[in-house]
């Protein structure tokens, strides 16, 4: 029994690309696998395939892209890509999947006062929030009063996610990157009064 033998053909196809790609050529192991299975010739026409249909899918993806920058609308843009490898169904459901992708991340980036707004109020709950957090820590754990310059790492990461849920948006938009950054600025000007007072 070869070690290729409970590998599926998507397995098979893996690591014969990784083989070829990082040894040159692929294991005689897996060449006589390949051939209990089949044709070698059948394999490598299948992988082949594949590298033709996700070129196309690529080219496809490029092409959806240039037509929601240029404010098509789906169906418009349905009817001006074609391609002779994907079905209309496996063209519709890419369209609509980058349509909404593309729609997420513009969204995403978008800054508009109601974001501003929203970021600001929320670096101010999430210093709050992760202040007594920090605070807690370190009374209940006395050894983390000497690593507190080092707790600013967690602190940026709760200070993100919390800021994430109340924005609804990710730190590629600069309001929440700034708001993020502004929020563990905050988190250390309390900690220096605290310790101060």
């Amino acid at each position: 029994m070869s070690f290729y033998s409970k590998f599926s053909e998507k397995d098979l196809i893996e690591s014969y690309k990784n083989q070829l790609d990082y040894q040159g050529k692929a294991s005689q192991e897996l060449l006589d696998e390949i051939s209990k299975r089949g044709n070698i010739n059948d394999f490598e026409l299948t992988i082949e395939n594949q590298k033709k249909l996700q070129n196309e899918r690529n080219r496809l993806i490029r092409e959806i892209h240039q037509h929601y920058m240029n404010k098509c609308s789906k169906q418009e843009c349905l009817s001006l890509i074609s391609s002779d490898l994907l079905s209309e169904k496996d063209m519709e459901e890419l369209v609509q999947i980058k349509y909404a992708h593309i729609h997420q991340n513009i969204e995403n980036l978008k800054v508009d006062s109601i974001t501003i707004l929203k970021s600001f109020y929320a670096a101010l709950i999430s210093s709050i929030i992760t202040f007594v957090l920090l605070t807690i820590a370190i009374y209940t754990m006395k050894f983390l009063i000497a690593f507190h310059f080092f707790l600013l790492i967690p602190v940026y990461i709760i200070n993100y996610w919390i800021i994430r849920m109340i924005v609804r948006k990710t730190r590629e938009n600069i309001v929440v990157f700034i708001a993020t950054f502004v929020a563990t600025l905050l988190n250390v000007f309390y900690f220096l009064f605290f310790i101060s007072n």
